[in-house]
């Protein structure tokens, strides 16, 4: 039968664990990352941040209204001491699906991945910038 004496270093090193994963993704509820969207009269821009993701983990879903980044990821840590061995694997997945503000030509689209942002160039179908009104607030 186990004692309290050794239990106690199984139970700390689960807490440490769970201490050390909430450091490292103290949100995990939160897998969103951020976008830029700007337009001009002939085409949008997008900017998307995905730090950390090689551009073979990329994934672009376009249809004339909308597109779709989707980025996965796994990775192997192994760590060697001279008294302990430490072997780790972590997953990852994003994704997002932004509504585009016009409808685009998907033939000429072209994407970029550099420096942990991805630079998305989408040709509007029907070149200009729509009619806005604004909205006095009161």
């Amino acid at each position: 039968m186990a004692t309290l004496h050794d239990l106690l270093p199984r139970f700390w090193n689960k807490r440490s664990q769970e201490l050390e994963e909430f450091f490292d993704n103290p949100w995990p509820w939160s897998k969103m990352f951020d976008v830029d969207v700007k337009e001009n009269e002939k085409t949008i821009t997008i900017h998307a941040d995905l730090p950390g993701f090689s551009k073979d983990e990329i994934e672009l879903a376009l249809d004339e209204y909308s597109l779709t980044i989707k980025a996965s990821r796994t990775a192997e840590k192994e760590e060697k001491g001279e008294k302990y061995y430490k072997q780790e694997r972590s997953y990852g997945k994003v994704e997002r699906t932004i509504p585009l503000p016009a409808e685009v030509i998907g033939d000429s689209s072209k994407a970029k991945y550099e420096d942990g942002v991805l630079t998305i160039t989408l040709e509007k179908k029907n070149p200009s910038l729509p009619d806005r009104k604004h909205i006095p607030i009161e």
